[in-house]
């Protein structure tokens, strides 16, 4: 049964599978107890390979025309759920519990929409193992200078993001226009930036820093009110540089801010 790739879904599958699929399954380190969820499986190439290790594999597919291989593939193993839905409107939690582990080779036109999906759901969801475009991995993982973003933060705020190996675009079908990266989140069990500073409070002060990348802190913190003296003073307290830029800080650093800011 051929398949046609589907633009509109963003469906690249990876060709030369073997190699790539082996060392996603060694990075994702799938254990014979873990219930894994994999989100668009396409024809089900590390879904089998899931299935093989994992006590449960959950797979949420849009295709409608995916289905039929989908089923003939696995709907006869008992560990295999296939969710005919879009994961950004599915709730996982209906078939998914505690302790999930993410594996998946997701479409990189929703990639922000889908790992925000994820970390809400972090009171299920453990660790995400996932491909993403390689410069959205950089951007993620980016510990200092300018790959740094609010999406850096969002991350770094519920966990822990690591880049673990770049797939070159050659090794996928349609070829892509850029390499991908394969890349894990594992998300913060004792909550420790949630329980120091509500999410609200830190996505504003966040926001506001990265509001113009070409401007520094002392600029664009006075888009929240305060005077330029007043900003002084903060940054001061702090010892960072009133023209440092937002990309420079840690995680760390804005929590240190933003209690004197909310302090005063």
């Amino acid at each position: 049964m051929s398949f046609k790739h589907k633009k509109k879904f963003g469906q690249n599958f990876l060709t030369d599978q073997r190699e790539v699929l082996r060392k996603i399954m060694e990075v994702s380190n799938v254990q014979a107890e873990d219930t894994v969820l994999e989100i668009g499986p396409g024809e089900g190439a590390l879904t089998a390979l899931l299935l093989d290790t994992a006590k449960k594999v959950v797979t949420v597919e849009i295709d409608r025309d995916l289905e039929k291989i989908l089923r003939k593939k696995f709907g006869k193993n008992p560990k295999y759920t296939l969710v005919m839905n879009d994961v950004l409107e599915s709730d996982l939690r209906e078939y998914v519990g505690q302790g999930t582990k993410v594996v998946a080779n997701i479409p990189y036109y929703i990639t922000s929409p889908i790992i925000n999906k994820l970390i809400e759901n972090r009171e299920i969801i453990d660790e995400i193992y996932i491909m993403v475009q390689k410069e959205v991995a950089e951007r993620i993982c980016a510990k200092k200078g300018k790959e740094r973003s609010v999406l850096t933060l969002a991350v770094e705020y519920y966990g822990e993001a690591e880049y673990l190996f770049t797939i070159p675009k050659e090794f996928f079908t349609p070829i892509p226009k850029v390499d991908s990266a394969f890349m894990s989140i594992k998300l913060y069990k004792d909550k420790r930036y949630e329980n120091q500073i509500q999410e609200e409070v830190f996505f504003k002060y966040v926001k506001a820093a990265f509001a113009n990348k070409r401007k520094n802190l002392l600029n664009n913190f006075s888009s929240l009110g305060y005077s330029k003296d007043e900003l002084r003073v903060v940054l001061e307290k702090t010892g960072i540089a009133e023209n440092e830029r937002a990309e420079n800080l840690s995680i760390d650093d804005f929590l240190n801010l933003i209690s004197i800011f909310e302090n005063k």
